[in-house]
């Protein structure tokens, strides 16, 4: 079932795509929205009855990013900018891995344990970057901080991130084409395009579609939409 969110990213690259191309298609239906049926996300209209078939899916910039994501903000991403960890005069990043919260840990106990051995810690560290090992518990969480000088009259900051756990190889890709593909192919329009949108301002998904798109299974499947 499609989102408000999905609808707007869809109305967006449509007007977009009108302006481009002086067409004038308009969503007529939103036929997913009964989740029971294999329907596409949005049938679109022309001025002059012509049809177009949209679907659209997000492409995460490595598997499990959503899950790993909601652990990351409710564990170090909770600490940006915390009174305590900003440091007269530095701006400190600190970052963890990708999926360096296992499961089995309260997300709630990781921010406070963080704290209290993050605000010992960075006062200690050199400029430049060090690693911080933080005991939860049952398990230990290697934080990577990178410390800079700013101006002596700064507060300070306290930052967070994910590290980059580098190229997702093909499989998230192969996925949603193998997912998408036949439901588009199978709408009633003139024209069929599937939308690939990139949930990372990192990495392409140009290059992960590259890794793919002459793939003899994938290849078959294009045959029955126009654009991708």
């Amino acid at each position: 079932m499609r989102t408000p969110r999905d609808k707007c990213v869809i109305e967006h690259w449509l007007r977009l795509y009108n302006r481009l191309t002086g067409f004038s298609y308009r969503v007529t239906a939103w036929p997913d929205s009964d989740s029971t049926q294999k329907n596409v996300d949005a049938l679109c209209t022309d001025d002059s009855g012509r049809e177009l078939a949209l679907e659209h899916t997000l492409i995460e910039p490595f598997q499990n990013e959503k899950a790993d994501a909601a652990r990351f903000l409710q564990t170090l991403a909770a600490l940006e900018n915390d009174p305590a960890l900003c440091q007269h005069g530095f701006t400190c990043i600190a970052s963890q891995k990708v999926g360096a919260i296992p499961k089995g840990v309260r997300w709630a106990d990781v921010p406070n344990a963080l704290r209290k051995e993050l605000a010992i810690a960075l006062p200690r560290l050199p400029e430049g970057r060090s690693t911080v090992s933080v005991n939860l518990g049952t398990s230990s969480l290697d934080i990577s901080v990178r410390k800079m000088r700013t101006s002596p009259s700064d507060s300070g900051r306290f930052l967070t991130a994910r590290l980059d756990p580098g190229e997702p190889g093909p499989e998230l890709m192969r996925n949603a084409l193998e997912r998408k593909l036949p439901k588009l192919a199978n709408a009633r329009a003139g024209k069929r395009i599937l939308l690939l949108e990139k949930d990372s301002v990192a990495g392409t998904i140009e290059d992960q579609y590259a890794m793919v798109r002459d793939e003899p299974g994938i290849k078959n499947l294009r045959r029955g939409v126009d654009e991708i």
